[in-house]
């Protein structure tokens, strides 16, 4: 599979090293919100849109991974106040079924015996 992904990798790489010699000499015109730039350099306006979409997607990410950690705190917490309620249950004594105290229960029956 890394082999696949290498070459696919390696590929990509031949295409975009490609485009930008056969584009060398290229200019564009941008207008951006009002904005004119003239004869921008086709390398920049790419490396631009890639730190674009970079910085885009980090963020998306980023909030995506808070999110999964503040949901991961609030179930530790959650595990560990049921855990805490399921100690204290077990430590309760046992009771007999018309509320009878232990010591009732078990006196009562041995001496009938």
């Amino acid at each position: 599979m890394w082999v696949i992904k290498g070459l696919l990798f390696l590929s990509l790489l031949f295409i975009l090293v490609y485009f930008f010699v056969t584009n060398a000499a290229q200019t564009v015109d941008l207008d951006i919100f009002g904005h004119s730039y003239l004869g921008v350099s086709i390398y920049w306006l790419v490396v631009v849109c890639f730190l674009a979409g970079f910085a885009t997607s980090f963020v998306l990410a980023a909030l995506r991974e808070f999110k999964a950690h503040r949901e991961l705190s609030r179930l530790r917490r959650q595990l560990k106040e049921q855990d805490r309620e399921i100690a204290e249950l077990r430590t309760l004594p046992l009771r007999d079924a018309v509320n009878e105290s232990p010591t009732t229960a078990a006196g009562e029956g041995t001496a009938r015996g």
